[in-house]
């Protein structure tokens, strides 16, 4: 029998926490990110046209909701977050870009130290971030990394919550469709 999805996210927080490299790092958290919009973004859509083992139609490969800009912009637009989380995503999303498209990734010069630091600022309130950082920093974030981790780490459990308590939308209930017949 597989892992269930708590011990997956346990899994990948140990990976996240034991990795030394700030573009690992930045790469491997924003892509749990975009695997936890999608999921989240999936749960208020109907069931996919392609076949299961075929991918899916708008959130895979080349299609209008693939890219992690897309899935951050369509979850703002359907209410599933708010404009100052939808900044963090975009923060986070401009950090990661760098890391993937620039062959320098120093977050301890500029101009990425002050896009962590700006990161920092807009979750270092979030309960998710004070909570994340009792649990797995001890309170002791004495480096730009340890911050960036933090700071992923906390996006990563929100939206895992969000994630694992969301159900279908009452809009599928409540809409009748459309149909030829």
């Amino acid at each position: 029998m597989g892992k269930n999805i708590e011990e997956l996210f346990d899994d990948f927080t140990e990976e996240l926490l034991s990795e030394n490299s700030s573009r690992i790092i930045i790469i491997v958290g924003s892509s749990k990110i975009d695997d936890s919009l999608a999921s989240i973004i999936k749960k208020g859509l109907i069931p996919k046209l392609a076949k299961n083992n075929e991918p899916d139609e708008l959130l895979e490969y080349d299609n209008p909701l693939s890219t992690f800009s897309s899935k951050i912009k369509i979850s703002y637009r359907l209410g599933i977050i708010d404009i100052t989380f939808y900044n963090v995503l975009e923060k986070i999303r401009k950090i990661r870009n760098i890391g993937a498209h620039q062959l320098s990734f120093d977050i301890t010069s500029s101009p990425l130290k002050e896009h962590v630091n700006d990161l920092i600022k807009l979750v270092e309130h979030r309960k998710s971030f004070i909570l994340t950082k009792e649990r797995y920093f001890q309170n002791d974030l004495d480096t730009t990394i340890k911050k960036l981790k933090c700071a992923l780490l906390s996006v990563c459990v929100l939206l895992q919550v969000v994630s694992t308590k969301i159900g279908r939308p009452k809009i599928h209930r409540a809409l009748n469709r459309i149909s030829a017949d």
